[in-house]
């Protein structure tokens, strides 16, 4: 080193920086190798199983044509069908399609398809796939039928909604349904009678954007008849713009939203209704983690609460009716002839006939039947027939269930008001839902309801509003012409997309959205060996980029990585 005129310094740099150079070099060739063995042991692989399938062939077509097949005694004896192979794809088309039919129909999760097929696998000639396998062909199913062309047609019913979660992005899916299928389908479609027209995505949704749409829409599969939406801001904006462009188009407001909306305003400046719903509230906070869980009222929603608030009034209805019947055993407290309860009885009866009952003082009772007996054989006259406040003393089971409930009991005639509003209700949602939305519609609305009970003015106040809205609509139907009213199927098809985001880390519009398409789409052999054939997992890729970007997710864990 005394030798050299270069400085120590920088021949130590240089050193290090050769040595930097020939480690790439060095893991650069590993990595090559090693995609090398890689790419021989697949071939490897493909040479062999097409190799014993050239022999098969030829021992097949060598082999003597039989004379006669001796016909099998037992279904055990039948030889296995053989697995229908999909080129480049290591896995068979039967071992997809039931993959799909698990994940996308049975709702299981994708590592839970895998553990079944494991354990099928003991029993039958059945390959498993790897969780993120049944994920990457739902992906491909999905984009597949995404990109499917649909048919060109003049009586389209579109049916549109939009589902958010976290992060900026807004999903809005497109539905169609044919006029001429309605009446196949009862005005009650399912999700395999609906075509998917479009999935869009956007971190910025305004009615602008929402006509846009629908034009793109229209130019692809033809100018609808119908529109059918929730009437969401930015969606009945929408519509109405390309309704301005579009003659003919009659835009109609789902029944269901509609009618919840109508029990908003009518219940809005009701008192009962907002002190009612108050106390449910707080009943629930209070009390469900005691021993009166199973009574608690159901959780109110905190978006579209009218849509489900029947559930509270059947709730309500149906605790009168367990606090009638008298029976609170399955409170899990006994009856306790206690002594409040035996002075209670010498104020009504009288002290010559409860004297005889002090013996009973303390003792506990299964039942009020089996107290009731006991206060008999010990010479009660009257032990049948013991009021109220008796049992309020004696009945610790009731005494815990008035604790928590008895501000329920005020509000009994209102409940009946507003069960018989909700009955209205759902009479003309069904009468809808399933023989559609007609100019007749209406009157055959006001006959099936002037057959109930005379109504009270607040009830007939409220079906008097709500008939007005069902004639609205059928107004802008052409005459004769009977379409849908109501877009629960869109509701539903969101419910069921939900069910894989709530797997998910994070509930964000991600690549789940092309669960829609996948599991709208009838699961055949040929529509599954087509999208397999014609979508690969990069076209996957490339379309999440374009539309979505990088997830949330991998946001989230580039940021926050542990330091």
């Amino acid at each position: 080193m005394d030798d050299l005129k270069t400085p120590v310094a920088r021949l130590a740099r240089l050193f290090r920086d050769a040595r930097d150079k020939w480690k790439a070099k060095a893991l650069e060739r590993q990595q090559r190798l090693r995609a090398a063995q890689v790419r021989i042991r697949d071939l490897e692989h493909s040479r062999a199983y097409w190799k014993a399938r050239a022999l098969a062939a030829e021992e097949q077509d060598l082999a003597p044509a039989p004379t006669a097949q001796k016909p099998l005694e037992d279904e055990d004896d039948k030889p296995p069908q053989r697995m229908t192979p999909i080129a480049n794809h290591h896995h068979s088309l039967e071992v997809m399609q039931l993959s799909l039919q698990l994940f996308l129909h049975a709702s299981l999760g994708c590592r839970g398809v895998s553990w079944v097929l494991q354990q099928f696998a003991a029993f039958l000639p059945l390959s498993v796939p790897a969780y993120t396998t049944v994920l990457n062909w739902s992906y491909r199913l999905g984009l597949a039928v995404l990109k499917r062309p649909v048919p060109h047609r003049d009586d389209w019913i579109f049916i549109l909604d939009q589902t958010i979660a976290l992060g900026e992005y807004k999903c809005l899916i497109v539905l169609g349904i044919p006029v001429s299928r309605l009446s196949e389908v009862g005005y009650a479609p399912r999700h395999g009678d609906m075509t998917l027209l479009a999935v869009e995505i956007t971190a910025h949704s305004t009615g602008l954007w929402v006509e846009a749409v629908l034009h793109r829409v229209a130019a692809r599969t033809g100018k609808p008849v119908q529109i059918v939406s929730d009437h969401g801001s930015d969606l009945r904006k929408g519509i109405a713009l390309y309704g301005q462009q579009t003659p003919g188009v009659v835009a109609t407001y789902d029944i269901s939203h509609a009618t919840a909306n109508q029990l908003k305003a009518h219940w809005r400046h009701d008192p009962d209704w907002a002190a009612f719903s108050k106390q449910a509230g707080n009943t629930l906070s209070t009390y469900q983690q005691t021993d009166l869980a199973f009574l608690l009222p159901p959780r109110q929603r905190t978006k579209a609460r009218y849509m489900a608030v029947d559930a509270q009034i059947d709730w309500a209805h149906r605790l009168l009716a367990y606090q009638d019947r008298g029976d609170f055993s399955a409170i899990g407290r006994p009856c306790v002839f206690s002594a409040d309860a035996w002075a209670h009885l010498r104020r009504t009866w009288g002290g010559r006939a409860v004297d005889p009952l002090r013996p009973l003082i303390g003792q506990g009772y299964d039942t009020r039947q089996a107290l009731s007996a006991a206060l008999c054989a010990q010479g009660a006259t009257d032990g049948d027939h013991l009021d109220d406040a008796f049992w309020r003393l004696a009945d610790r089971g009731y005494a815990r269930f008035l604790e928590a409930f008895e501000w329920v009991f005020a509000y009994r005639e209102a409940i009946s008001l507003w069960a018989q509003t909700i009955n209205v209700s759902k009479t003309v949602q069904k009468t809808l839902k399933t023989e559609g939305l007609s100019s007749a519609t209406a009157a055959k609305l006001q006959a099936q309801l002037a057959v109930q009970a005379p109504l009270p003015p607040s009830v007939a106040a409220f079906q008097t509003q709500l008939l007005a809205h069902v004639e609205q609509e059928a107004a802008k139907l052409p005459t004769g012409a009977t379409w849908l009213a109501s877009s629960d199927i869109i509701e539903s098809v969101f419910g069921h997309y939900k069910t894989f985001t709530t797997r998910g880390p994070l509930k964000e519009v991600g690549r789940l959205v092309l669960m829609i398409p996948a599991f709208l789409t009838e699961l055949t052999a040929p529509v599954i060996r087509e999208a397999m054939v014609s979508v690969r997992t990069i076209d996957v890729e490339e379309w999440v980029e374009s539309h979505l970007g990088e997830s949330m997710l991998k946001r989230r864990r580039q940021a926050l990585k542990p330091t």
